[in-house]
């Protein structure tokens, strides 16, 4: 009897590992279990890829934009506008990289502009999955970007031909710098299309470095982020007596673990409204990406580009004309 009791949990625990995967740790999102305004049980499929396990996931965030407005969609961080910031992953599973796209929505969901694309490496291959202080990315929040609460979202197409989109809640303070010149080619405006591209010869890679050399921006202390189980330096979980100790151990080893470091080469980047949407892919739009041989190529990435490490080739989604559209569904209850 004690046999097929332990088979049947070792069954149900390889399930669980192989649909999970990798969900936005930092900024907390909505229904994540280290949000501190949830009032409710956690999501624990976050890190489920869209449409896993015969369950239609319903395309914005999840479908929890619902909590803007209450108490459980306030934000969860202040990033001052033409900042540097820091976003995290954590979950079951990296699945040996793919790539990401980070972005915000400032109409609450209606549209979507992307910040920055990391093609290839994301998540981090030699980071865990359970340790977000090694799965760390920089980006720059645009400096010409409204004041106010808005939505911060994390996309990732893994060579598995899987999407996962992630959301948090977030405050958008003045900007630190003056606005830069922009610019909107071939008439391309504020939509969430990835198939409206900007100029591509104005396309340019920013390398990824480690940390090393340089020290990376950690989230704003203005921002809120209590983790429940903080990790300890071996990736396990641990318990402290503060949050905010929590808070600052996570930011300490944001300065250490190696990141993809954005790098100023004095690109003028479009305003704000003018940069792309979100790939969407492998959701039942016709859009799919390589499987396992190569990592995703956006089509239009933006000017803030994250190089991965080569180790696959890239390609892009086919066809063209597909990734962009999503045909919405609501979630199987």
């Amino acid at each position: 009897m004690n046999y097929f009791k332990n088979t049947i949990i070792l069954l149900i625990a390889l399930a669980a590992s192989v649909h999970a995967h990798m969900r936005l740790y930092y900024p907390p999102p909505f229904a994540a279990s280290n949000n501190p305004h949830r009032t409710g049980p956690p999501d624990e499929r976050l890190d489920y890829p869209y449409n896993c396990c015969g369950r239609k996931t319903v395309y914005p965030c999840r479908g929890y934009l619902d909590l803007l407005g209450t108490d459980q969609g306030k934000p969860v961080a202040t990033w001052p506008a033409g900042s540097v910031q820091n976003f995290s992953l954590v979950g079951g599973g990296t699945h040996y990289g793919g790539s990401c796209q980070v972005g915000f929505s400032i109409d609450k969901g209606k549209t979507w502009q992307v910040v920055s694309s990391y093609e290839g490496n994301c998540p981090h291959r030699k980071g865990g999955n359970n340790a977000p202080e090694e799965q760390i990315f920089q980006f720059k929040v645009p400096s010409d970007m409204p004041s106010g609460d808005h939505v911060f979202a994390w996309t990732w197409v893994n060579r598995e031909q899987e999407f996962n989109m992630v959301c948090s809640s977030v405050t958008i303070s003045d900007s630190l710098e003056p606005p830069v010149p922009g610019y909107a080619s071939d008439g391309f405006c504020g939509s969430s299309s990835a198939t409206a591209r900007a100029d591509p010869s104005a396309n340019a890679t920013l390398s990824a470095s480690p940390v090393e050399q340089g020290t990376p921006a950690t989230p704003s202390t203005a921002g809120t982020l209590d983790a429940e189980k903080p990790f300890d330096g071996n990736g396990q979980g641990s318990t402290l007596r503060s949050p905010r100790r929590a808070l600052d151990r996570h930011r300490g080893r944001a300065r250490r673990v190696g990141t993809g470091q954005i790098t100023d080469r004095g690109i003028t980047h479009p305003a704000y409204m003018a940069r792309p949407g979100f790939l969407l892919a492998n959701i039942g739009n016709g859009c799919k990406t390589p499987k396992e041989t190569a990592e995703v190529k956006y089509p239009n990435p933006g000017l803030d580009v994250v190089a991965g490490d080569e180790e696959y080739p890239l390609a892009l989604p086919e066809p063209a004309d597909k990734c962009g559209a999503y045909i919405f569904r609501k979630a199987t209850p």
